[in-house]
């Protein structure tokens, strides 16, 4: 099974050349066959040279580059749109988490599911961000949305191309609309299964994610969110009863 390997990046300079020979290593050592794309989403420090210095220098390696910073749900859509493969990884830049897992990834799509996202089970972020993550995931995913996943927001995930393409994943209008791709697909009929990953610290760089406000900005595209899909699955739970 193929993959495109999608690398978010944005202002990751320290990382990004270890991110990246990692999961070449990953590539190598796992048997794994594709492409691996890195997606700059307008960085202002060396990332993007760094990014073209390993397209040139390794052949299953490509660049693509935002001119300015669009924000995480845009990099995914940008990765999505132009993965080539049969199956799409999603993997943050920041070196959190353990390439070598993307063969469990593929593993569960081999078996049916169109979407993967890993549970960051030891979860190695401030208490802050993990109990927002908490309550989003119990209060929104689970309860409002009707998804039983336990980290939504986790920065690994997989996703066969159909249902990349299928789901509608247009952040227009939105401010992070990468906090629902899971609800998204699940709407859609997509099936989605969750296994349990490895998450390390951050060790290089600096998230750029502000708790003060995630929370607002969350709550305003929930609304814009559930406006659009959610009578759908209203609908459909109150003609199924």
């Amino acid at each position: 099974m193929r993959c495109s390997t999608v690398v978010l990046i944005y202002n990751e300079e320290e990382n990004v050349e270890k991110q990246a020979d990692e999961i070449l290593t990953a590539y190598e050592e796992c048997g794994l066959d594709g492409e691996i794309l890195l997606v700059d989403d307008g960085s202002t420090d060396g990332s993007g040279r760094i990014c073209d210095e390993l397209s040139e220098k390794h052949a299953i390696v490509r660049t693509l580059h935002h001119p300015r910073n669009k924000g995480r749900s845009w990099t995914i859509e940008t990765g999505l749109r132009h993965a080539t493969e049969e199956v799409i990884i999603i993997m943050d830049g920041d070196r959190q988490y353990e390439p070598r897992e993307i063969p469990r990834f593929l593993e569960k799509i081999g078996e049916g599911f169109d979407v993967v996202t890993g549970y960051r089970y030891d979860r190695t972020d401030t208490w802050i961000r993990r109990l927002i993550s908490n309550v989003y995931n119990k209060v929104i995913i689970q309860w409002l949305i009707g998804l039983r996943v336990k980290d939504q927001n986790s920065g690994f995930k997989a996703i066969t191309k159909e249902a990349a393409m299928g789901m509608g994943f247009h952040p227009d209008g939105y401010m992070g609309l990468h906090r629902f791709i899971l609800p998204l697909a699940h709407l859609k009929g997509y099936s989605i299964a969750e296994i349990d990953i490895k998450h390390y610290p951050r060790v290089g760089g600096k998230s750029y994610i502000k708790s003060y406000t995630v929370i607002f900005i969350t709550l305003r595209d929930f609304i814009r969110f559930w406006r659009e899909h959610g009578r759908k699955r209203a609908e459909g739970t109150s003609q199924s009863g």
